[in-house]
């Protein structure tokens, strides 16, 4: 069969590629590029992961560890977003990571590194939608605050939680035209929001930092330093922050089933969403740090810091004008999260990760959306936050989650694609060349850094008030996702199985890949 066959037979440039890889095009492909990039870009939303965490920053390091703790964490951030595009070029499947780890892993290691890949990513996925909305409510009972002074109890601010999971969760429901209007809304609030906050913080501050009150002032209440621990480990205790601003950005490869030119559009809306957010958040970060008057005052505040900061610069209405942009962008990137999450649990049901399998993979024949998955999904979210109504570390921990869940995912197919699957692995239009290697190892390296330092006690002494959970969740994770493959799992789970399963079919449309591969390289340059 020949690219022409191809075509005539009425099959897109994507639908090859995607059958190609042993699937049919079963998810609506509807969203254009823009589209793509403003669901990452709303996955990975700097307002959200900035904002709700500026006092843990504060307290863990202060200025210093928030400048320039952004810039290093983006460095490494980079590497490995890049090695995931480069991936994502050549398989664009909604199974994102979980296809790439058993893809690369080979017969010999992708069932396993499949498995646990699944489960790290979707832990990370459910920790981040429900993150970022907790963080909304939280914010929505500041700005009450501030305009009533009437303070909600952590189970009025749990309500609220629940209330905005459930419309996120609708929204996921109505069909491609509500992820298509939530991801264009959210792009203009992340971007004009971001510049709204920092223009409006730099010109009604009455009095602002010094550049070195910016970019040298170290604070400690975490009490490590107390405990004699160097400097150092609150730095990178302080890291959180920047970290938990920098996920989501798989969301693209997820959307890539849905996405047009998805072998192109895929890598760019990652890369592109790295580069977005990691110049609004510094903006947003310079902007809190010029113009916050008094630290211990804004950790301490009923407000939070960031309220604090908002209203000590812009009064009531101006604060609460502000924390509504906030909101806004976390219950968009609740949203944009369940989508992503619903697709990974998708694409492993399809392969029979999952019990009952068939029930959860069952579209919703007028929206063609997966339906059951969203409202799973959504429970799941829900269930990790219940914590935060006893913790008051709760959300710092579900970050901490997020970040172990994420990261690890993210590491799993790079670190196999330049180490078992560096010979098997064919580069498609966007590639690395030769770098592939090296900025795989430093991301990997960094995440294994990560794994450990994000876990430890946020405050010492730790109490069950300041107790980090991290470890309860990922072990818990660990103890269930490994526990089942052992005893059972692995006498029935082979990874990704395609449902295209006529070999010759499948060879010929991989043969027409390579053509369109070999015509797009003669028309323009490979990316690098």
């Amino acid at each position: 069969m020949t690219v022409a066959t191809d075509k005539q037979a009425g099959m897109s440039e994507d639908e090859i590629r995607l059958a190609s890889l042993g699937y049919q095009q079963n998810l609506k492909r509807q969203f254009s590029a823009f589209q793509n990039f403003g669901f990452v870009l709303t996955n990975a939303s700097v307002l959200i992961g900035i904002v709700p965490l500026l006092g843990d920053a504060m307290r863990m390091g202060g200025p210093v560890a928030l400048t320039w703790g952004w810039l290093i964490v983006a460095s490494f951030v980079f590497c490995i977003a890049l090695g995931m595009a480069e991936i994502c070029s050549t398989y664009p499947t909604a199974g994102g990571l979980y296809y790439w780890t058993a893809k690369l892993g080979g017969k010999k290691y992708g069932p396993v590194f499949s498995w646990f890949e699944a489960w790290f990513n979707s832990l990370g996925q459910i920790a981040g939608a429900s993150g970022s909305v907790l963080a909304a409510a939280r914010l929505l009972a500041n700005a009450i605050a501030i305009g009533s002074g009437k303070v909600l109890d952590k189970y009025e601010i749990f309500a609220i939680f629940v209330a905005m999971i459930i419309t996120g969760a609708i929204m996921n429901c109505v069909g491609g035209v509500g992820l298509k209007v939530t991801s264009i809304f959210s792009v203009w609030v992340h971007i004009l929001g971001t510049i709204v906050i920092v223009i409006v913080l730099l010109v009604t501050a009455d009095v602002k930092n010094d550049a070195s009150f910016v970019f040298s002032r170290f604070n400690d209440a975490s009490g490590y330093t107390e405990h004699g621990f160097p400097k150092g480990v609150v730095f990178m205790l302080g890291l959180l922050t920047s970290q938990w601003s920098m996920l989501g950005y798989d969301s693209s490869a997820h959307m890539s089933e849905e996405t047009k030119d998805s072998y192109v559009n895929g890598p760019r809306g990652i890369v592109y969403t790295v580069i977005a957010a990691v110049t609004m958040g510094w903006a947003l970060i310079l902007g809190f740090m010029f113009c916050m008057d008094d630290i211990e005052a804004a950790v301490s505040s009923d407000f939070g810091a960031a309220g604090y900061v908002f209203y000590q610069t812009a009064g009531q209405k101006g604060a609460i004008f502000l924390l509504a942009i906030v909101i806004s962008a976390g219950w968009c990137c609740g949203v944009g999260t369940m989508a992503a999450n619903s697709r990974m649990f998708y694409a492993f049901a399809r392969d029979n990760g999952l019990p009952a399998s068939k029930f959860w993979t069952t579209l919703n024949t007028r929206t063609g959306m997966p339906i059951r998955l969203v409202w799973l999904s959504a429970t799941l979210v829900i269930i990790l936050a219940i914590p935060s109504m006893f913790s008051g570390e709760a959300m710092s921990a579900i970050a901490g989650i997020c970040i172990i869940g994420f990261t690890v995912s993210y590491a799993i197919p790079v670190f196999l694609r330049i180490t078992v699957g560096r010979h098997t692995f064919v580069q498609s239009e966007f590639n690395l060349g030769r770098w592939s290697t090296i900025l795989g190892a430093v991301g990997c390296a960094w995440t294994a850094l990560a794994f450990v330092m994000f876990q430890m006690p946020l405050a010492l002494p730790a109490t069950a008030n300041t107790m980090n959970y991290t470890p309860v969740a990922v072990g818990f994770m660990l103890v269930f996702a490994g526990g089942w493959y052992a005893l059972d799992a692995h006498k029935w789970f082979k990874g990704p199985i395609p449902d295209i399963v006529d070999m010759d079919v499948k060879n010929d449309m991989e043969s027409s890949v390579a053509t369109l591969i070999v015509e797009e390289d003669s028309s323009r340059p490979i990316k690098k």
